[in-house]
């Protein structure tokens, strides 16, 4: 698993996305017509019957989660997994495979041990064409120019809040070059495949399109992005972990800022991200009345945006928050900055890569009301991480690669899941206080990106550290039933697919001025106005027509 590259000051609301990807659209879409797929409306993709939910039952989690969302979790793996497959579930011959993965590229099959075992387990010869995340969407769109797709099509682009960003009209390419999996996935005909049908309900809703199902989801649960803390260093420094309001937090990030020290409180991304939430700033859109706004146009924005300006004048931001690609992640381990903000799949990440030593601890701070009185809600992430489309090919075929996916599900538990994530005991990982440890080995051969064809549900769970695996659980059980969904999340823009990388670099670029001094807060009113221009308002149109029809 990657988690989400830094919020920074340029990826505020969304997320950056490549300029090639912004490029790709006429390429992807050369030659393509819809074919005999329903047109891709909203009453279409409603009657679509979704494939039923049948949970695996093979293991029993120490803390169970729920039906909102809350992920079960472990505080060990088991001792003795249970093994689901008695033999390799291919048929031999190859099985391609387009991906992407955040992490260096890792050694070719033949001097690859790991994904030589893998194949073996799978009873195919993977081939897979593993892309780094920055060269993606330019590699995708010549792959797809070439019209050379393979039977795995994983694009960075198939993401619910990039749905296909950069692909002209997403859903007539799905038509034209994609597998409608509808009478393979659709109701029971899923139980064909118990760990795809181990997947959650929420997960799939963002697999569908032109009245039917057009791709396996990766599903990462709804926890959303947490502003993390330093908690070892919050008790050294004395300071409130848990403040009420935002006087209380500005004083938090007084105390914990010392520039000779070379400790900040967060990043400007880090400071607007929390604010936002402090004042209710909407998850993208807020939707009332048969009416969206856009978060970037709310009031509540604009004062948050306010407020950090400020806080960043005090000296309470790094310095380096602005730079590209900044080391956020590192700068939290080293204790550069005490508060920011990640996903909470980075909480196992965060453990892995400690440099501070045995007191390392780490939690979420919550955002409180911004006058007090409570806490505020936090943004639901979505459920779906990417989705996977299949190429076009015959009935026995797409069985064929149904019955490889149902594989690569397997969940957490199982012998199949620790093999994938962790690779062989003694060669890749040793356990060590009931977790995987990986080895150096294990690091650089297992990073093969086949957790973005189709994944298992995710899980809570810290390797090696049950109370830390506590805490995250116990942090997602208290902030999901008060946290804000996203109100477009299920429909399609083909305007926000298009515009989107424009879009998000008006909001980008003025917020950046706005910290920086270079312009005043009333250019905020500049910036909204260039933003409808561009297309925001044409990608409200889209969705409130759909969200009027629902």
């Amino acid at each position: 698993m990657t988690s989400p590259r830094p919020i920074g000051r340029r990826r505020f609301l969304s997320g950056a996305v490549t300029a090639a990807a912004a490029t790709a659209g006429p390429a992807l879409l050369a030659g393509c017509t819809s074919e005999t797929a329903a047109p891709n409306t909203g009453a279409n993709n409603a009657n679509v019957t979704l494939p039923a939910y049948k949970p695996f039952a093979g293991v029993t989690p120490d803390f169970p989660g729920n039906a909102d969302g809350l992920l079960d979790a472990f505080s060990g793996y088991p001792a003795n997994p249970v093994k689901v497959f008695s033999a390799p579930p291919g048929k031999g011959g190859d099985v391609s495979a387009f991906v992407l993965t955040g992490s260096p590229v890792p050694p070719a099959a033949d001097q690859n041990p790991f994904w030589q075992e893998l194949n073996k387990r799978l009873g195919v010869n993977l081939k897979l064409t593993i892309t780094p995340s920055a060269d993606h969407a330019t590699k995708f769109a010549a792959l797809v120019a070439g019209d050379d797709l393979p039977d795995f099509i994983v694009p960075a682009m198939f993401t619910p809040a990039g749905q296909g960003a950069g692909i002209g009209n997403l859903p007539a390419w799905l038509a034209a070059k994609c597998q409608d999996l509808t009478e393979f996935l659709s109701g029971d005909a899923v139980l064909e495949y118990p760990h795809l049908a181990n997947l959650p309900t929420a997960a799939w809703r963002q697999c569908v399109y032109n009245g039917g199902i057009y791709g396996l989801p990766v599903p990462r649960g709804v926890g959303g992005t947490l502003l993390f803390r330093r908690d070892d260093l919050f008790a050294q420094l004395k300071a409130n972990p848990d403040p009420a309001s935002f006087a209380e937090f500005k004083e938090v990030c007084k105390q914990v800022t010392d520039a000779r020290a070379s400790r900040w409180a967060a990043t400007e991304g880090g400071l607007m991200f929390f604010v936002q939430q402090m004042l209710g700033v909407p998850n993208r859109w807020r939707y009332e009345g048969g009416k969206l706004t856009h978060a970037c146009e709310t009031e509540e924005f604009r004062r948050a945006l306010g407020e950090v300006v400020q806080l960043v004048k005090d000296g309470y931001a790094h310095p380096d928050s602005a730079i590209a690609n900044a080391p956020v992640k590192k700068w939290f381990n080293a204790g550069n900055i005490v508060l920011n903000p990640d996903r909470y799949t980075a909480w196992p990440q965060y453990y892995a890569d400690n440099v501070a030593g045995p007191g390392f601890k780490i939690s979420g701070m919550r955002p409180p009301k911004f006058d007090g009185g409570g806490f505020a809600g936090t943004w639901q992430s979505d459920p779906t991480n990417n989705f996977t489309a299949f190429k076009k090919a015959d009935k026995g075929r797409i069985k064929d690669l149904l019955v490889i996916a149902n594989w690569l599900a397997t969940p957490f538990g199982t012998d199949e899941w620790l093999f994938r994530r962790f690779g062989m005991a003694g060669q890749h990982y040793a356990m060590s206080n009931g977790g995987p440890v990986q080895t150096q080995a294990g690091v650089t051969q297992t990073v093969l990106g086949i957790r973005y064809i189709v994944d298992a549900p995710d899980a809570i769970f810290v390797p090696g550290d049950a109370e830390a695996t506590r805490a995250s659980y116990e942090y997602q059980k208290s902030i999901i039933p008060s946290s804000v969904k996203d109100p477009t999340l299920g429909y399609f823009s083909d305007a926000w697919s298009r515009k989107r990388p424009a879009l998000d670099n008006v909001i980008n670029t003025y917020q950046g001025d706005v910290l920086a001094g270079r312009k005043p807060l009333s250019a905020w009113d500049d910036a909204v106005k260039e933003w409808r221009a561009a297309g925001g308002d044409e990608v409200r149109g889209q969705y409130e027509e759909q969200l009027g029809k629902a």
